[in-house]
């Protein structure tokens, strides 16, 4: 069987009144994806051409959903990739590729699933994927002014039996440099840009996914990110 849901809005029925948002894509049969919302498991199964679903808050889906890159930004992960392969580098640069919180280590390894770096590396997005939405939601709830809005008021929380716990993390990652290619296209491939940080780009992400205002105050902006 193949198969192509994308955005596809059902509604279960009238007297649950639960809608289901179908984001994701996939080409064969067993493909599933699991992850926590504030009332309850989220699963979406497809099987032997039948869908089951449990009910779940509609907006919460996309932060499980897995992120198709676009051409543009497939191209920049191939260029990348070339770069860090090159016998050209710095000594600072490949002591940066070896560190879990740089973008080098992210790109190297996150489709790299049968090596330690993998392993390491999906150990560090879980911990600052808990962080980022334990944080926000504690702000929320004790009424601290907070540094980005989710919609709704909180982030959902993701268990870590799911198929991909830090999907949502990985998510954050790939739609930021989607949208640093739009604003900046010709920034990552050059200089530093290769080497930073993720934890500047996921804090940039966090507030422009999130706004708490129409334009962020310069104050609250990270870096030299675009806003």
């Amino acid at each position: 069987m193949r198969g192509v849901y994308n955005g596809v809005e059902m509604v279960r029925n009238s007297f649950m009144n639960v809608r289901v948002l179908l984001y994701f894509k996939t080409q064969i049969a067993g493909y599933s994806i699991h992850c926590r919302s504030k009332l309850g498991r989220v699963i979406l199964t497809l099987r032997n051409e039948r869908i089951t679903w449990a009910p779940y808050r509609g907006e919460d889906l996309p932060h499980c959903s897995t992120w198709h890159k676009s051409p543009e930004l497939e191209a920049l992960v191939i260029e990348l990739k070339q770069h860090y392969a090159s016998d050209e580098l710095f000594a600072i640069d490949k002591r940066s590729m070896t560190q879990v919180d740089n973008l080098s280590f992210f790109i190297l390894y996150i489709d790299k699933p049968d090596t330690p770096e993998y392993k390491l590396l999906k150990e560090y997005l879980w911990g600052v994927q808990t962080s980022y939405i334990g944080g926000i939601n504690r702000q929320i709830d004790t009424n601290v002014v907070p540094w980005f809005c989710p919609k709704g008021g909180h982030l959902p929380t993701v268990s870590h039996n799911a198929d991909n716990p830090t999907q949502f993390i990985e998510t954050l990652i790939w739609e930021t440099l989607e949208i640093d290619i739009q604003r900046r296209p010709n920034n990552l491939p050059k200089g530093k840009g290769m080497f930073k940080p993720m934890s500047g780009l996921i804090q940039y992400g966090l507030q422009i996914k999130y706004p708490c205002y129409d334009k962020v105050p310069q104050a609250h902006r990270i870096g030299t990110w675009a806003y």
